[in-house]
């Protein structure tokens, strides 16, 4: 990853948002957010990824725990076909 630390970054998602540039265009990253019960318990945590350039959605995933979330991540082929894991090495983390 271009200017930060790839296994940073996704430590990172489980608590901050983060922004980065890959191919020219701008993805923002809304780190794991945590949906509670009125007893405070969760009910869900959620993980949402959005290309900024295309005003698009890429990814999204509700799960019971936000270690679920980002699995789900890594292992989302959402850029052309690629996952995060193929691709770190071309985004640049622009916000760290």
């Amino acid at each position: 990853m271009i200017d930060g630390n790839a296994r940073d970054f996704i430590e990172k998602l489980h608590y901050e948002d983060h922004y980065v540039i890959y191919n020219g265009e701008k993805f923002f990253f809304n780190g794991c957010q945590t949906k509670l019960f009125p007893d405070g318990n969760t009910e869900c945590v959620s993980l949402e990824v959005y290309n900024l350039t295309t005003d698009e959605t890429i990814f999204s995933t509700k799960k019971a725990f936000a270690s679920d979330c980002i699995l789900a991540f890594e292992e989302a082929p959402i850029w052309d076909g690629k996952t995060f894991w193929e691709i770190e090495n071309e985004m640049q983390w622009v916000d760290e």
